[in-house]
Formats: C-alpha cells, sequence, structure tokens
C-alpha cells in the first residue's frame, strides 16, 4: 500500500525513480533499473549527520536538505529526477474500518466521511489515502478498508525540499509499509504471521503481518541516538566518537557494556510484548520469524537477545533479493545491507508508477 498524495499530478515519465528515505539522522539513496532479467542497481548511497534532519516528522530545513539531495544526486551522477520517499510510520495516522461492498467510484466518493469519523483532524488540514484489504475478518457481508493520513504540513515540507533539489516527488509512501510490501515479495510467507523491526535512529518500528495483510502496528520511541547519549554521557567522549563506539560495539569497559545490554535487552524486551501481545489477541495465530532492518539491529548481540526472548527465529531483511545482481556487484553494496530496504523498495515503484 503506499500513500499516493501525489498522484494527480502529470509528471514527466522516466524508466527510473530515486528511492530516497529520509531518517532522523541520515539520507538514504537508491535507483534500480529494471529490464527483462529484473532490477539492477545503478547505484546505491547513504550520508549520515550529526544534526537531526527530522523532527517529529517534520524536515527541519529545507533548504540544508535539498542541498544534500541535490549533491548525491549530482555525486552519483543520476540522470532521472523523478522521485519517491517515506515518511515514518509514527508520523501518519493509519486506520481500518468495515464498509459495505461498493464499486470504486462508490468507495471514492464516501470514504472521506469514513475519514472524518477516524482520523483527528480536519480534511483541509490532511492528505489521505485508502487500500481495500479485502473481506473484513469478523464481518464477511463488509469488505475491510486501510486509511492513511498525514498531515499536510508534513507532506508539503518534503514536496518544497525535493522541489528545491529539482527534484519531481512522484510518490509519498510510509517506512514500515515499505518494508512488508518488500517482505512480501522477498520471502512470500504463508499462513503463519511474521514480525518486522526497524530499529532506527529515534524511533523502532514494529509490524506484524500475515500474508499480504498488516495486522498489527506499533512504535517505540526509542532508536540508536538513546544509546549514542548515553555513551556520551557516561564518557568524556564526543557525539561522533560515542557513535563511533555505538557502531563498533562495546569495549571491554563495564560501564559501557552495561549500557550496550540495557539497551539490547531493553529493544528486544519492547519486541517480544508486541508478539506477546498480538498472540494473546489473536489465539490460533503464532509467529514464525521475525525480520530485522534499520542500521541499529546491526548491534552485535541484538539478534540473539531478541531470539532468546522470543523464541522466534530472527533474520535480517536482505533487500537485495529483489535485485538481479552478480555476487561481485553487491559485495560493494554489503554495508548497505542493513539500511537501504525502504530506498530499494521505493525505485522499485517506478513499475507502479510509471507504468513500466
Amino acid at each position: 500500500m503506499a500513500l499516493e498524495f501525489l498522484k494527480k499530478f502529470d509528471f514527466k515519465r522516466s524508466k527510473e525513480l530515486i528511492g530516497v528515505d529520509i531518517g532522523t539522522t541520515s539520507i538514504k539513496m537508491c535507483v534500480l533499473k529494471n529490464s527483462k532479467e529484473g532490477f539492477t542497481i545503478e547505484c546505491i548511497d547513504c550520508k549520515s549527520f550529526d544534526e537531526d534532519l527530522l523532527s517529529d516528522g517534520c524536515i527541519i530545513n529545507n533548504a540544508f536538505l535539498a542541498d544534500e539531495l541535490k549533491g548525491m544526486v549530482s555525486r552519483n551522477n543520476i540522470k532521472t529526477r523523478e522521485a519517491a520517499c517515506a515518511l515514518s510510520s509514527y508520523s501518519v495516522i493509519s486506520k481500518k474500518v468495515a464498509m459495505p461492498f461498493l464499486r470504486e467510484e462508490e468507495l471514492e466518493s464516501s470514504i472521506s466521511a469514513e475519514v472524518e469519523s477516524v482520523i483527528p483532524f480536519p480534511l483541509k488540514d490532511i492528505y489521505y489515502s485508502y487500500y481495500v484489504i479485502g473481506v473484513a475478518e469478523d464481518k464477511q457481508d463488509m469488505m475491510e478498508v486501510q486509511i492513511v493520513a498525514a498531515k499536510k504540513e508534513i507532506v508539503d515540507g518534503y514536496m518544497a525540499a525535493f522541489n528545491m533539489a529539482g527534484l519531481n516527488l512522484q510518490l509519498v509512501d510510509v517506512d514500515i509499509f515499505c518494508l512488508t510490501n518488500l517482505i512480501e515479495t522477498a520471502y512470500a510467507p504463508k499462513e503463519s504471521s511474521v514480525v518486522v523491526a526497524d530499529i532506527g535512529a529515534s524511533v523502532t518500528n514494529i509490524a506484524i503481518m500475515k500474508e499480504d495483510r498488516i495486522e498489527f502496528t506499533r512504535e517505540i520511541l526509542v532508536g540508536g541516538q538513546y544509546l549514542t547519549s548515553q555513551i556520551e554521557k557516561s564518557t568524556t567522549l564526543t557525539h561522533q566518537e560515542a557513535e563511533a563506539m555505538k557502531v563498533g560495539g562495546a569495549s571491554g569497559d563495564s560501564e559501557i557494556s552495561s549500557l550496550f545490554e540495557d539497551f539490547i535487552y531493553n529493544i528486544s524486551s519492547e519486541i517480544s510484548k508486541t508478539i506477546n501481545f498480538y498472540t494473546s489477541t489473536k489465539t490460533r495465530e503464532r509467529i514464525d520469524k521475525v525480520y530485522l532492518t534499520g542500521g541499529t539491529s546491526l548491534l552485535p548481540g541484538l539478534k540473539a537477545t531478541i531470539e532468546d526472548n522470543t523464541k522466534v527465529d530472527v533474520e535480517y531483511i536482505d533487500p537485495f533479493l529483489c535485485v538481479n545482481e552478480g555476487a561481485d556487484k553487491l559485495e560493494t553494496y554489503e554495508g548497505f545491507r542493513g539500511s537501504i530496504a525502504v530506498a530499494l523498495y521505493l525505485s522499485s515503484r517506478a513499475v507502479d508508477v510509471i507504468g513500466l
């Protein structure tokens, strides 16, 4: 599902789409090329920043972000100017509603009333999109519709920044939807439920999906930045040095090791609580797999701790399962495997948006 807020615009068609994933402290960019043999990688890039790029989902400095986007496009010699981005799931509101079965034109004319009933903002202040999931599970004579809304100030900020960078923003998606769609494509989980956990700088997004349905989502407002700040407070290290220590793993210092252990335990406990809550409300359901992604998910010991706490197999999402590339080329992008999933999926949506 995508928040195609911008579909009403008539953009120039292109065979490629720049996938841009803007996190709290980083920009990830990917361009795929589509052919009869499948997708190949044109470029992948990532840039990290000491200062936050986002605050409560809003871009803090449009001009700064635009300059950085422009620089990344130029540095990678990207020719297309068509782009896609994703909002963080904590900055959107997602609701499921049951409605009578309607034809598409009838649904389009009546959906606004449903939006008003479940979204706590005036229609004039939001962009919204909807998607028919299928037959409602508990009401077989009704259809289930997913409604997703975002405040205009957030989306308009992205549009302004991309426009300043000379990019045409073709669509706006949501990060957790990108990940669940990628998993559906790459892993095709059937029958049982799986967990997707995106552990980023400031937020941990969790979704539970079964086949092509998102059953449950949760946002935990803790990410890798918290561990970095705790390391700073406990040492004389600068922010950059504390970040480097976090990425490198715990040192021999017992206090620093304790900070790592506490952080890892807290994240894994929240994932375990989410699973327990879901399975307690869905008595016949079981979780078969936990898929991890996001830069912070790579912390040494985190994967094993989650497996111990949840008693579920844990696997890192491999976005490169969606491309047809040789081992040598993929090896050059190995460092991006854990963080490029959203941007890669967004670039693959050129097939949907542009109609290749």
